[in-house]
């Protein structure tokens, strides 16, 4: 497992590109995920911030409005279900899907998207930490139809 506990600022990657939705699930249970692996340090005017999930996957920031996260506080919730509930369309759902099924990721505890992000594995060298996996980059289209209206 590749893992990164406290990278430095000289290591991290800025990985922002429009129209991109990175995603990153979990099937650890989420209740015994420490609270400090989501705990946000604020910086620039609260518009940018890290944590320990973010330093283990060697992103220099995120800006907390761009960033959505859903799950099940106990058992699993369906991947199609969790990110549905959080994103406003479905452009990305099909590629999410078929990612989710080759990884045998259909039931997460938590699933965290990252919104106009193209994270790279090839130049962080991070798949995994303790908690999370990454599933993939897609083409986001915030105009296309909502997931949950086509329930």
């Amino acid at each position: 497992m590749s893992q990164q506990n406290q990278s430095s600022p000289e290591q991290d990657f800025l990985f922002t590109k429009k129209n991109k939705v990175s995603v990153w699930v979990s099937q650890h249970p989420y209740a015994d995920i420490p609270d400090e692996y989501f705990e946000e340090r604020f910086f620039k005017n609260n518009t940018r911030a890290k944590n320990t999930w973010s330093d283990n996957y060697k992103l220099r920031y995120f800006e907390p409005q761009m960033m959505e996260t859903n799950g099940a506080h106990t058992g699993t919730v369906d991947i199609n279900t969790a990110a549905g509930e959080c994103s406003c369309s479905s452009s990305f759902m099909v590629n999410l899907l078929s990612k989710a099924k080759k990884n045998n990721m259909l039931q997460v505890s938590w699933i965290i998207l990252l919104f106009e992000h193209e994270y790279s594995v090839k130049q962080s060298g991070v798949t995994e930490d303790e908690y999370t996996t990454f599933l993939g980059a897609f083409n986001y289209d915030a105009d296309s139809d909502s997931l949950l209206d086509e329930a």
